[in-house]
């Protein structure tokens, strides 16, 4: 055994000197991994190289067949490298128990290393890119990017091709000629002529009168030299930033005071800064890149809270934001949009639904979310119909119509990129108030249950469900309370206590979501001891969800102060127990008589949830009256008949259509039968018990060992 011991140390010791040997070697290579795959898909070259740097140990062989013994393309001449993330991750770092390397070439053409570290208390990733620098490309079969391309030009020069006098001149009259002709790379996001009309065109210097076309438009607005460089540097980003490179929502550093937020969309057709739209992409200079855009770059020093309390026109908006806690999160950094609605836009709202908002924090703040998504989208990136959703929870449908209009729902954006540090803001002349703004009474006018807001009023309980909160309403639709026999509806509407009662029964004391809707749940109503029970069957493209035996039709109907679940029946309050039920009911006289005999009329008292299958009088009648006495004689024989009657949940017609356990599977037959394996059909359906529901059948049933003919 020590003998074994000894080979197993003398073994370790040799590996961990040839782990250093490699790890020194390695330190001084150039050997790098290739992978031939797209950057976004894998493929099957795609893999992983592991090292774990307390050893650094790699089999002698490894480099005879590794990939990393192939030198790729980018390890030769005119190949420019871009490293981003964390320093940590990236080779030559040291004490991490775990780097994991992931390199493969990107669609731009370019390669791609990913580095990840892990240290067990903090995870490093960084990547590096592997570019041809500016001017040269690549040469098939040659390493590196040996093919010179046409002679560039700096980006001064390159600017003037482009036809950008300009930028030019003001660049001149700026001092920048040296920076931009220099040997520092700079990525410059160059406006049009034409957007230079929307700055002051007089700059004072010793030497500079006020323009030709200022003066006929007859303004002679003054840029101090400073302001004019400032505006200009806050459009050059230090390095070289191509098309590809530009990623959704990234803040650019500037060499000026302001940022450049970029947003690209639908695979980078529509890519703006600061929400101006990029018209032209990658001209290539000597030292850096241009991307020509169709607009001065908006200053984003305020923040979104700051434009808004600045503008006069945003007097209420600003008052309602300071009855709510949103100003902290519209000061804060990230990126947002919000659809600001004018003074006059909430003047267009009825007086008193604004003073119900108003005087619900809860109704109010669910306004302003809906009024803020939680991304930026510029006004270039609706080009037809789009969907998003807001910050309350609820759709949003944006969309440019052929006049080149933009609506939000039914407003429409009057003054659209009002850029932020945080995020833009689009001026809408109209006030978006969701569902979740609304008092749960208003919802239900909206979710197709006016009828039930008029019973609700005849009731006398509109305060009451208004002064609710988190609460839940099961409301009969329009069409369910339509159905109900005329002589009861005016039996209920001339007893208001009586309909109180019936109302109340609608109502959950808790706001259960659709999420909450648990089968077999048993939720409390306003009605006190009463509950409804909640089942829920998953079948092959959906789920049915029932209360009381009612479908639920159209969920999570929210309101400020709960949630509306529309259902396609009125439910009635039982009063009785399946065994009261069934005794008071001359249709199940046998049955009873039998639960009698056999002693379990007070099972159907208990509590439940059951479901009895309740064969009627004519149901027993079918069996041969000999073979019926036999078996009411029977006690033991007559117990196991019953109880094949009785399920120990609660089963509705709409959604049990099947069942395994004691009781034979139920098959639908037509949208008004239901057979079972034995022949027996439901009749008559859901009838309700406090503690059950009782579904009428027209066969007695046979459990396994009995046998009579009915």
């Amino acid at each position: 055994m020590k003998k074994w011991v000894t080979i197993a140390w003398v073994l370790l010791a040799l590996c961990a000197l040839l782990a250093q040997t490699d790890a020194r070697k390695g330190r001084h290579g150039r050997g790098r991994a290739l992978a031939d795959r797209s950057w976004r898909s894998r493929s099957r070259n795609y893999y992983h190289d592991i090292a774990l740097p307390w050893s650094q140990w790699k089999p002698w062989w490894s480099d005879r067949w590794s990939r990393d013994s192939r030198a790729g393309w980018w390890t030769g001449p005119n190949v420019c490298d871009t490293k981003e993330g964390d320093p940590e991750a990236l080779p030559g770092g040291e004490g991490y128990m775990l780097k994991i390397k992931e390199c493969g070439s990107g669609e731009d053409g370019s390669y791609k290393c990913t580095y990840r570290a892990d240290d067990f208390q903090q995870k490093y990733t960084a990547t590096v890119t592997y570019r041809c620098c500016m001017g040269y490309a690549r040469q098939q079969g040659k390493p590196g990017c040996p093919l010179k391309v046409a002679e560039l030009k700096n980006l001064l020069d390159t600017a003037r091709d482009l036809g950008l006098s300009e930028f030019v001149s003001y660049a001149g009259k700026a001092k920048l000629e040296g920076a931009l002709t220099g040997q520092n790379n700079f990525t410059v996001f160059a406006p049009t002529d034409g957007a230079f009309q929307s700055i002051p065109t007089r700059v004072i210097t010793d030497f500079e009168s006020p323009s030709k076309r200022a003066t006929q438009r007859g303004d002679t607005p003054e840029l101090t030299l400073d302001q004019l460089k400032d505006t200009l540097l806050s459009h050059v980003v230090s390095g070289w930033l191509t098309a590809n490179d530009i990623r959704d929502e990234e803040i650019l550093r500037t060499l000026g005071p302001g940022e450049i937020r970029t947003t690209a969309y639908s695979n980078k057709k529509i890519v703006n800064a600061n929400c101006v739209k990029v018209v032209r992409v990658d001209q290539l200079a000597s030292n850096g890149v241009i991307h020509v855009v169709d607009g001065i770059l908006p200053n984003t020093k305020k923040s979104i809270l700051e434009i808004i309390s600045q503008d006069s026109r945003f007097t209420t908006l600003k008052t309602a934001l300071g009855r709510t806690d949103l100003s902290s999160v519209l000061d804060s950094d990230g990126q947002m949009t919000v659809f600001a609605p004018t003074d006059s836009a909430f003047d267009s709202v009825p007086q008193e639904t604004l003073q119900r908002l108003v005087a619900d924090e809860k109704c109010l703040k669910n306004l302003l979310l809906h009024h803020v998504i939680p991304h930026t989208i510029c006004a270039d990136a609706v080009t037809g119909r789009h969907r998003t959703v807001s910050m309350a929870g609820e759709d949003l449908k944006v969309q440019r119509d052929s006049d080149d209009k933009i609506f939000v729902n039914t407003a429409q954006v009057i003054q659209g990129n009002v850029l932020g540090y945080n995020g833009v803001v689009h001026v809408i002349d109209n006030v978006l108030v969701p569902n979740k703004a609304r008092n749960i009474v208003d919802v239900l006018s909206a979710s197709g249950a006016s009828s039930l807001v008029e019973l609700i009023e005849v009731a006398g309980l509109t305060d009451t469900l208004r002064s609710q909160d988190n609460i839940a309403i099961f409301a009969p639709s329009d069409q369910a309370i339509q159905e109900l026999p005329e002589e009861t509806v005016k039996a209920l509407t001339s007893n208001p206590a009586a309909l109180a009662e019936v109302l109340q029964y609608h109502v959950v004391p808790q706001a259960a979501f659709a999420r909450d809707l648990r089968n077999g749940a048993m939720l409390p109503t306003l009605l006190g001891s009463n509950k409804l029970h909640i089942s829920v069957k998953d079948w092959f493209f959906h789920t049915i969800v029932n209360v009381q035996c009612a479908r639920v039709v159209k969920a999570d109907q929210g309101g400020c102060n709960g949630v509306v679940h529309v259902i396609n029946k009125v439910l009635v309050p039982p009063t009785q127990t399946l065994a009261d039920v069934l005794d008071g009911n001359e249709t199940f006289s046998i049955l009873v008589k039998a639960l009698r005999q056999a002693d379990l009329i007070t099972a159907l008292q208990a509590d439940g949830p059951l479901t009895i299958f309740a064969p009627t009088n004519d149901a027993f009648k079918r069996i041969a009256d000999d073979t019926l006495d036999n078996l009411l004689k029977n006690t033991e024989a007559l117990i196991k008949v019953l109880k094949h009657h009785v399920v120990e949940d609660f089963l509705c017609c709409d959604s049990c259509f099947s069942r395994r356990g004691k009781f034979s599977q139920v098959f639908r037959r037509s949208p008004f039968s239901y057979s079972s394996h034995d022949g027996a059909s439901v009749t008559s359906c859901d009838t309700f018990a406090t503690n059950g529901v009782i579904q009428v059948i027209d066969r007695v049933l046979r459990p396994p060992g009995i046998n009579f003919d009915n």
